[in-house]
């Protein structure tokens, strides 16, 4: 079984437990940068996960990367498909290795950020709706805490936050609301879960549990 339809199994497997038990996923306020992978050569991976209650179409979405403290970015765009709620999308830098790419959901060439590189999640090409790092700093080769650095490390965001965030030049702290786990660590990617609450489940059909797979 192949990394990317375990993943897709296993989110799959989420809303059909949630809606047998009436209720729907745990929302968040958008979409979010919910894993950080920043490996060996060029092992570089973003996850986005979708918190809210209804598809988001990723076609209104870029991400943009801001290199060694530059205030100009790279702007990735994202896919015109529709991202099902408690969904998660796996961008991967195209020459990274097999078994990182084996995770994802899009590769581009530009996705290829180090660790003293601030990225953020943007919407309607203006809109910032998350960040990681900090926008205009050099930080040197990387943003580091007690915890660990922005380098060699995968960072997988805590299931308490609900919000990114909006600030991308405020301080950046990687410690606050992020997990460190050893470098090229892909074991968690294409799954991520919010502990933000439960909201009565409306509508949640085999058809949608079908969509994920398509």
């Amino acid at each position: 079984m192949n990394a990317l339809f375990t993943k897709r199994l296993l989110t799959a497997l989420t809303v059909v437990a949630l809606s047998m038990a009436g209720a729907a996923l745990a929302q968040t306020a958008d979409l979010m940068i919910s894993e950080y992978v920043e490996g060996a050569g060029n092992n570089k991976a973003v996850e986005i996960y979708n918190g809210t209650e209804d598809s988001v179409s990723l076609g209104s979405y870029t991400l943009q990367r801001y290199s060694n403290g530059s205030t100009i970015p790279y702007s990735i765009a994202l896919p015109s498909i529709n991202l099902a709620p408690g969904a998660a999308h796996v961008m991967v830098y195209s020459l990274a290795d097999a078994a990182l790419l084996a995770y994802a959901d899009q590769t581009d060439a530009n996705l290829n950020f180090s660790g003293n590189d601030a990225l953020v999640l943007v919407f309607g090409g203006s809109t910032v709706v998350d960040s990681f790092g900090r926008v205009g700093e050099d930080p040197g080769t990387a943003w580091t805490c007690t915890g660990g650095s922005t380098i060699n490390h995968t960072m997988r965001r805590l299931s308490s936050i609900c919000a990114g965030d909006t600030s991308p030049t405020d301080a950046f702290n990687a410690c606050v609301g992020w997990v460190f786990f050893a470098s090229d660590t892909y074991s968690g990617l294409g799954n991520h879960v919010t502990d933000c609450g439960t909201v009565v489940n409306e509508a949640t059909s085999w058809g949608g549990v079908k969509a994920i797979f398509r």
